[in-house]
């Protein structure tokens, strides 16, 4: 069974979409077979490869709605060893559809549980609906973007409280499963990250050490649809990354 990582935070703006696409890319780099399941309908980790939605034949909703072969769905990206399942606009509308189907929790696990990747890495919507139900039912890691900001709090309990009933765990089990990600860390900003961690007190065991500094390239690395390691190789936003990939293979493998 492949590794699955959710990344979720039902807030937009906090570095979701750029941490799935250079998880997914650094991790392929590292001679890992990836695949990438952009599950929201802006598409933007389909965009940030560098891939228009609209011209791709399948994508993720035709397995949603139509119950398509995921691999039917799989194309390649210019990324060694990193493969895609596209979304599109579409998708909002097969979530609404979802509402009445039967074991509608489960319909990503039972498409993707068998596939031949060593990491499927989910880019989830910024909700807590169906479509991210199903990515932490199927998951067995989960990372939550931080955007160290006042509003990248809000709702933040309500994530957790979702986590808990879906994964059944105690709060002690969520340090083999979970990790928070600071991203858009300023370091001059000291009142405003000195409050913001104050309210992240209680989960401190469950924070990555790794933070991502507020960089310039990685804006430009999603402009122009590439990961920041072939787009700015030698960026802070690389180095960060790096290194945050470094300590997600120590937590996975210890």
């Amino acid at each position: 069974m492949p590794k699955i990582i959710a990344i979720i935070n039902q807030k937009g703006g906090v570095g979701k979409t750029t941490t799935s696409i250079n998880l997914s890319a650094g991790l392929a780099l590292k001679g890992y077979k990836v695949l990438l399941i952009d599950l929201d309908p802006q598409s933007h980790s389909t965009s940030g490869l560098g891939i228009e939605s609209g011209q791709c034949q399948l994508a993720i909703h035709d397995v949603f709605e139509h119950g398509r072969n995921v691999n039917d769905a799989v194309i390649k990206t210019k990324v060694n060893n990193l493969y895609l399942v596209p979304s599109k606009i579409r998708l909002d509308k097969t979530e609404q559809l979802m509402s009445t189907a039967n074991f509608k929790e489960s319909i990503l696990h039972k498409a993707i549980k068998n596939l031949d990747y060593d990491y499927i890495i989910i880019d989830c919507r910024p909700t807590l609906g169906t479509l991210t139900v199903n990515a932490l039912y199927a998951s067995n890691f989960i990372i939550i973007p931080c955007e160290m900001s006042r509003y990248s709090l809000d709702g933040f309990s309500d994530l957790m409280d979702t986590i808990e009933a879906i994964k059944n765990n105690d709060s002690n089990g969520k340090e083999r499963f979970l990790r928070i990600l600071i991203t858009k860390l300023e370091v001059k900003n000291t009142v405003t990250n000195a409050w913001v961690f104050q309210q992240l007190e209680p989960f401190a065991h469950l924070m990555f050490d790794t933070k991502i500094r507020k960089n310039e390239a990685l804006n430009q690395a999603s402009i122009v649809g590439e990961p920041i390691f072939t787009a700015k190789p030698e960026s802070h936003g690389a180095d960060d990354y790096r290194q945050l990939i470094n300590e997600f293979l120590t937590i996975w493998t210890s």
